[in-house]
């Protein structure tokens, strides 16, 4: 698989060469991203994906870009979401234990159910953007996300 600058280089020799090309912005590029949620409690409420593709938006309502859920059946789960490659991301997932819809967060902003998000979130302190933000490339792209904390 070629890295972005290497697809670009060749483009550019190809086209150097006479050869004719129609070429896609990478940024207009369609980038599916395939999610496993592993930790899951079987049995208790729903497993919740979002997509937020705006640092001003995240973690809002409002801010979600394409959302799914699944019943909490089994240990793990999988969904599909759609980006544009080459552009920040953020995937959040969480068990929704009380079916309220929302990530219930405690006092300092620290999720109360279990919780996952694409990126390097510390897991002692509130979920960020520029600690979550992935940027996918063109075509597939694979995630796991592993939930942090417990059913209770």
């Amino acid at each position: 698989m070629m890295t972005a600058p290497a697809t670009v280089a060749m483009m550019v020799v190809a086209l150097q060469a006479g050869c004719q090309s129609t070429a896609v912005r990478l940024d207009d590029a369609p980038a599916t991203l395939h999610i496993t949620v592993l930790g899951i409690t079987p049995g208790r409420g729903a497993v919740r994906c979002a997509l937020y593709a705006d640092r001003a938006t995240f973690l809002t309502r409002g801010g979600i870009t394409e959302g799914l859920s699944v019943p909490a059946t089994a240990d793990r789960a999988e969904f599909e979401l759609h980006a544009h490659a080459g552009q920040a991301v953020v995937v959040s997932v969480f068990q929704d234990l009380d079916s309220n819809e929302e990530l219930n967060r405690g006092a300092f902003g620290i999720p109360s159910e279990p919780w996952g998000f694409s990126g390097k979130p510390a897991p002692l302190l509130p979920p960020s953007w520029s600690a979550c933000a992935m940027v996918p490339v063109a075509g597939d792209n694979r995630l796991e996300i592993h939930l942090i904390g417990k059913a209770r």
